[in-house]
């Protein structure tokens, strides 16, 4: 695994690493044991600045490599500027993507393992070919870096209850991120325009939500190139072979035991499934 905390900490300033470490094990527990936490921003840390809550995810990253666990990827949240509006921010955040996150689209996800309820995302999973650092980054870039993109599910789950809306918390808790559902169709990103790939999701057979791959900062590619030039600010690069998950294109559904989903792209792209159970 690439060394997370090798870079420049200069965003160490308004906490000691005594608290970082303190707090970075709260959410690592949280994780493994299933047991939710209240928010740090809700309780002993109200002032907490996202260069701090950056900082207190990668101390859980580090935590979580030496259980044995593998880095397979990225992923950018909270990429709908209409949510970032109504949240009071003006960048999205991000997350990492461990190889215990990943399930496969004919496995049943049960309900019974997760951390808390979880949502449902549709996004597209850009497969890199090269290393991507910033700044400088563009949608070229990243296109050109890019293997292929793939159809994929996020099934959003959350170590803090009650549920806060600050998004310093998101980024403490890794971005909100579960598991990762792909699909089985490799697509070049060459020709594709990423403005305009339709999304279709079905629930249980019946048409639920359309959107607009547009509504990803403009365009997934966008979305990648921001996280590489974000990332460059802490030393962090996006790897040949990871998955990055570019942000959810449709709106947050929530599934009940037994719900079937259903998400079909347009541009001839393929579809995912996701099942849940008990």
């Amino acid at each position: 695994n690439q060394a997370v905390r090798s870079g420049p900490q200069k965003w160490c300033k308004h906490m000691d690493e005594k608290t970082i470490q303190e707090l970075a094990k709260k959410i690592f527990e949280a994780d493994v044991n299933r047991k939710r936490i209240p928010p740090f921003t809700e309780t002993s840390h109200p002032d907490m600045t996202i260069d701090v809550a950056y900082q207190i995810q990668l101390a859980a990253l580090e935590m979580r490599i030496k259980a044995g666990q593998h880095v397979v990827g990225k992923k950018i949240g909270l990429t709908n500027v209409a949510v970032q509006k109504a949240r009071g921010i003006s960048e999205p955040d991000y997350g990492y993507l461990m190889d215990v996150q990943m399930g496969h689209q004919d496995m049943p996800i049960k309900m019974s393992e997760m951390v808390s309820e979880p949502a449902v995302e549709c996004e597209l999973a850009f497969i890199l070919s090269k290393d991507l650092k910033g700044p400088g980054v563009t949608a070229g870039s990243v296109i050109e870096a890019t293997e292929g993109v793939v159809p994929a599910f996020e099934i959003v789950e959350r170590r803090f209850s009650p549920l806060s809306k600050s998004v310093i918390d998101s980024i403490c808790d890794n971005a909100a991120s579960g598991k990762i559902i792909l699909g089985a169709k490799l697509t070049s990103a060459t020709n594709l325009d990423f403005r305009t790939i339709g999304l279709l999701i079905e629930k249980n057979g019946q048409p639920l939500d359309m959107s607009c791959s547009a509504a990803v900062l403009g365009s997934p590619a966008e979305s990648v190139a921001w996280l590489a030039n974000k990332m460059a600010e802490y030393d962090v690069s996006l790897k040949r072979g990871e998955i990055i998950m570019s942000g959810s294109i449709g709106v947050m559904h929530t599934p009940k035991a037994g719900d079937c989903f259903y998400a079909h792209f347009g541009n001839d792209l393929g579809n995912v499934k996701v099942l849940f159970v008990g």
